[in-house]
């Protein structure tokens, strides 16, 4: 194996043992929130901050990406760069097309699907441009 990618598989296995810990933290945090929440009297003050308590460990994740993007050669910036991009277009016709269904009589939809979304098109999007690149 070259230095170049013993360098990429160490920078992605950081990348992974980092973006891991922050979503099973996120996720453990959420299910213990949840739980609390709906447990408690719904007019509580510490309502508020108790349902935000998962956006902590969401903040690791989004640190743990940027510390990604930023180790990455210029190649794997790019395939990131055009994912996203594909990413925010698709969830946006997405969104939009539902938000129209809506008024059509469509359920309203929860807003915590919309990142679940955005990731799961942003994984496409790595796997189309990564193949472009081969």
């Amino acid at each position: 194996m070259n230095q170049s990618a013993s360098r990429d598989q160490s920078i992605s296995k950081t990348y992974v043992r980092e973006f891991l810990t922050a979503m099973l933290t996120y996720a453990v945090v959420l299910l213990v929130s949840v739980s609390l929440l709906k447990q408690g009297p719904s007019q509580a003050w510490w309502h508020i901050p108790l349902a935000l308590t998962p956006m902590i460990p969401i903040f690791f994740a989004l640190r743990a990406s940027l510390r990604f993007f930023h180790r990455v050669d210029e190649l794997q910036r790019r395939i990131q760069l055009e994912a996203f991009a594909l990413s925010f277009g698709a969830t946006c016709v997405v969104a939009f097309s539902y938000g129209a269904l809506e008024y059509a009589g469509f359920p309203a939809l929860n807003w915590t699907w919309v990142p679940s979304l955005m990731m799961t098109f942003w994984g496409i999007g790595v796997a189309i441009t990564s193949l472009r690149y081969k």
